[in-house]
C-alpha cells in the first residue's frame, strides 16, 4: 500500500490537528433551524474522521493539513463547501440557484482525479457491504441514485468531499488508491476496521456479530 516514514507521534499529531481543524469549521456551519445535535458528539465525529485519516498515507496528510491552513487564511470553511457541492445530487435546483455561483470551481484535470478515487472508493464501500451486511446496513446508502432530501449516499458524501481538496492533495490521494489497486487493497477494511476498534471491538468480525 504505502510506506510511512513518520514516527507515529508525528503522524498522530498532524491527524489530530486535521480534526480540530474540521471541527471548528463544523461547528460553523450554519443549520437552517439552529445548531444540529451531531454537533455535540465530539467523540462519534473524532472517531470517524480519525478512522478516516488514519488510513492516509504520510504525504496525504500533510498535503491536508496545507489546506486547511490556506482555508483558515482565505476565511473559507471547508465543510460547508463539502455540504454544498453535496447538495448538487441531493438538491439541484437550490445547489444551482444559491451556491454554485459562489463555489470554487474546478478543472478538467481535477475532476478526471475526483471520479477516478471516487469510483475506487465507492466500489470498495460495495465490496465491504457484501461481506460484513450488518455493518453495512448501519452506514450511509452507497449509490447516488439513493440520495434524498433526507438521506445522503456515500457516493455524494465522498464527492463532496474530495472538491474540497487542493490539486496536490487530490494528486496524492490518486497515488496513493492507485497503489491500492495494485496490492489489492480495500480501502473501507482499513476504515472500518479503525473505527470499530476504536468503539471497543476486537475486530471487524467482532463487531459484526454483536452489532
Amino acid at each position: 500500500m504505502y510506506d510511512t516514514m513518520m514516527k507515529p507521534e508525528t503522524r498522530n499529531l498532524i491527524i489530530e490537528k486535521i480534526i480540530r481543524g474540521e471541527w471548528e469549521m463544523f461547528q460553523s456551519v450554519e443549520e437552517i433551524e439552529g445548531k444540529a445535535s451531531c454537533k455535540e458528539e465530539w467523540q462519534t465525529f473524532h472517531i470517524m474522521r480519525y478512522s478516516y485519516y488514519n488510513a492516509w498515507s504520510d504525504q496525504m496528510i500533510k498535503s491536508y493539513l496545507r489546506d486547511l491552513d490556506d482555508a483558515f487564511r482565505e476565511h473559507r470553511n471547508l465543510v460547508m463547501e463539502k455540504y454544498a457541492y453535496m447538495m448538487e445530487s441531493t438538491d439541484p435546483e437550490y445547489y444551482r440557484s444559491k451556491l454554485e455561483p459562489h463555489l470554487p470551481k474546478g478543472d478538467e484535470e481535477t475532476k478526471a482525479m475526483i471520479g477516478e478515487i471516487a469510483e475506487y472508493l465507492v466500489g470498495c464501500d460495495r465490496e465491504f457491504a457484501l461481506q460484513y451486511p450488518g455493518l453495512g446496513r448501519k452506514s450511509r446508502p452507497i449509490s447516488a441514485e439513493q440520495d434524498s432530501g433526507y438521506e445522503t449516499s456515500a457516493e455524494t458524501y465522498i464527492k463532496g468531499e474530495l472538491r474540497t481538496y487542493s490539486k496536490f492533495t487530490l494528486k496524492h490521494f490518486l497515488d496513493y488508491v492507485r497503489a491500492c489497486r495494485g496490492d489489492g487493497v480495500n480501502f473501507s477494511f482499513l476504515v472500518k476496521d479503525k473505527m470499530v476498534r476504536m468503539y471497543g471491538f476486537d475486530s471487524l468480525e467482532d463487531a459484526e456479530r454483536k452489532m
